[in-house]
């Protein structure tokens, strides 16, 4: 008889090795099913992860309370992940953001115990160098606000998983289906069997799942500009930015890169742009990303930082998982299976947060907790 585990995580990135690790740690038989980050991604056949990155902003301020709230607790745990795993990914070096919403931001961040603040353009200029000109308001948020490095958050993660009595399997699923103990998942390096799953996988993993559910997968393009460290420099979010071809941009200040190089990290979204079917994800993920929006990142990052050195470009896809209801799906989807999928944009720096009330749904006592279930209902299509 194969080995009976109690829950099976489809999907190790960030959500799902936060996932892996709650539920491992409170003593539940977890095996944990995804393949580690392709090796080249214009050759690989995909499944793609959404971690392949140096830099991921963090902050408690956010676009809704329950948003904010997240944050803050997962933000509260990072150093105990860092200590227990000996893996550093956190830098607390402050946030910028300029929104016609700042003050709401601002108020979700005092419910949640953060420590955001209003500010003005020549205070971000003085402090920064950051050139704000879209009139909207700004706040500024301190440390923890900065950035993590999401390949070693998940690093950690898994580790931490591990050690708790974890089965790591580094392959990707392609089938789910359902048995009379309750579930194989399966690939083409073999199967494991659990009595429940839960589905982690992102813009991925739709052929897993009977239903179907409400996900609108957004291609986006990110630019990273070669640049020398600069330990003023804040993370930033800008609506409105000086490119008028994009809604929205964000930075991650300097950081180095795996192949030695020191550059500044920003993405945005084009206006009106249009979501991807899943069917076409492999082919963006193994391309450069779209041009325009790459031009339209390089023009407002200079604008916006007029005294910056850059000294090359770099440019590559990427994808936004966005849902109906604006909060990621965490819920049963299917007898036994449950899912914790669609990011939204936000989720890198409160994936502990989000695993951790996903493993919830596998314990005797469910969902308990102030945020409400409802907020998190996955929506089917």
């Amino acid at each position: 008889m194969p080995e009976l585990y109690d829950v099976a995580v489809v999907g190790r990135g960030l959500i799902g090795s936060a996932a892996a690790r709650h539920l491992a740690e409170s003593g539940i038989k977890v095996v944990a099913v995804g393949p580690d980050e392709p090796t080249d991604r214009r050759v690989s056949l995909g499944p793609f992860c959404s971690h392949p990155d140096e830099g991921r902003i963090t902050r408690v301020a956010g676009r809704t309370p329950i948003w904010s709230q997240m944050a803050a607790r997962s933000i509260r745990r990072y150093a105990d992940i860092s200590e227990r795993s000996g893996i550093d990914f956190h830098r607390g070096c402050g946030l910028v953001t300029s929104s016609p919403k700042a003050d709401e931001w601002i108020e979700n961040s005092e419910i949640a115990g953060g420590n955001a603040r209003s500010v003005d353009r020549q205070w971000v200029v003085d402090q920064t160098g950051i050139s704000l000109d879209n009139g909207h308001p700004v706040l500024y948020e301190g440390a923890p606000a900065g950035y993590i490095n999401p390949r070693r958050l998940v690093e950690a993660q898994n580790k931490l998983a591990a050690a708790a009595g974890a089965v790591i399997v580094k392959e990707a699923a392609s089938s789910l289906t359902h048995t009379n103990t309750g579930h194989t998942v399966a690939g083409t390096w073999g199967s494991v069997s659990a009595q429940r799953v839960l589905v982690t996988t992102g813009a991925f993993g739709s052929e897993l799942l009977e239903c179907s559910l409400d996900l609108r997968r957004m291609p986006r393009t990110t630019v990273t500009a070669e640049m020398p460290f600069n330990e003023e420099l804040p993370s930033l979010i800008c609506v409105d930015p000086p490119d008028e071809r994009l809604d929205d941009i964000y930075w991650v200040p300097p950081v180095r890169y795996r192949n030695g190089r020191v550059a500044l990290k920003i993405g945005g979204s084009l206006r009106n742009s249009s979501p991807v079917p899943q069917t076409a994800l492999t082919e963006w993920f193994q391309g450069d990303g779209d041009p325009i929006e790459a031009e339209a990142l390089k023009s407002s990052l200079m604008s916006l930082l007029p005294n910056a050195q850059i000294d090359s470009w770099v440019q590559k896809p990427c994808v936004v998982t966005n849902t109906a209801t604006e909060h990621p799906y965490i819920g049963w989807v299917e007898d036994g299976v449950a899912v914790a999928i669609g990011g939204c944009g936000s989720a890198a720096k409160s994936s502990d947060e989000l695993g951790r009330l996903a493993s919830t749904l596998f314990t005797s006592d469910g969902w308990n907790d102030s945020l409400p279930a409802n907020a998190f209902e996955p929506i089917f299509s």
